[in-house]
């Protein structure tokens, strides 16, 4: 088992942005994307859970989450949306145990209802295993794009962290990576994909943060196109492998810009970085 470490250093600043467009499409009128969000009580209490929902008849395309303090021993581990896409829930567990006050942040994307047709929550379940690296894929089917996406790790007794939530550049797809750093023993890991009808503008943009061993890291995504707005958010740790973890997926409140932040959990001395994403619909 590694070393874990309660203690974090400062943020660092952000390096050269990246733009995917799918499809190269001209920015349409925004379909009147909304968030919404919930933060649970602040205290030292194990573990938090926090869920929001959409108003009325409205569905979810985008979910996000944030651990509040904590001081990198709380993981993330869940956020994922029910299976009618209308409401979304996020877990954080200790790691480390800690007398620091800390809470949950629980953010959902939502469309007005019938804004984006054809939406469906695809998920995808490793196997209960207790494998040192888990990775799991959700696609969508022929024809559709994914908006958004989630996670979910369950029976890992906190000792699994999640290193990634990524969408690639066509948009069909999202993947999720957890990492062993305790003895968890057989844990499953699921992704979500929150899948729709193209809409008109769909693209993908992303950051990667300085690399280097500071932490925590936060990373801003670029801004959406005109015309467009924040649906999904995705982060992606590289260098980490299990010394830390995805610790903030956040939709600004304007849905036109969104960070990811990422958090050491166990002592490590070597350069690592965070890339956050979003997917910007219109």
């Amino acid at each position: 088992m590694k070393r874990k470490l309660a203690g974090l250093a400062v943020l660092t600043g952000v390096a050269a942005a990246t733009t995917l467009l799918a499809p190269t499409t001209p920015a349409q009128a925004s379909v009147g994307l909304y968030r919404v969000a919930a933060t649970s009580v602040l205290d030292a209490t194990n573990a938090k859970t926090m869920t929001i929902s959409c108003n009325g008849a409205d569905q979810v395309v985008g979910a996000g989450g944030r651990i509040n303090d904590g001081q990198g021993d709380v993981l993330m581990t869940r956020v994922y949306a029910d299976a009618t896409l209308h409401t979304v829930t996020v877990l954080g567990v200790e790691a480390n145990a800690t007398a620091v006050p800390w809470s949950v942040d629980a953010f959902a994307v939502c469309a007005p209802a019938g804004a984006v047709a054809g939406l469906q929550l695809v998920t995808t379940t490793s196997a209960n295993n207790a494998l040192d690296k888990v990775a799991v894929t959700a696609v969508c089917p022929p024809g559709k794009k994914t908006f958004g996406g989630g996670y979910r790790v369950d029976n890992a007794n906190a000792a699994v962290a999640i290193d990634e939530l990524e969408f690639i550049p066509a948009l069909t797809s999202v993947s999720s990576t957890a990492y062993v750093f305790g003895a968890p023993g057989n844990f499953t890991l699921q992704t979500q994909a929150f899948c729709g009808t193209p809409l008109p503008a769909m693209a993908l943009t992303q950051v990667d943060s300085a690399s280097n061993a500071s932490a925590p890291k936060t990373a801003t995504a670029p801004a959406c196109p005109a015309g467009s707005q924040t649906a999904g958010v995705g982060a992606v740790l590289t260098g980490l492998t299990g010394a830390g973890s995805v610790a903030t997926l956040l939709p600004k409140p304007a849905l036109d810009s969104a960070d990811a932040t990422g958090r050491e959990i166990a002592a490590y001395a070597f350069s690592w970085r965070i890339r956050a994403q979003q997917v910007c619909v219109g």
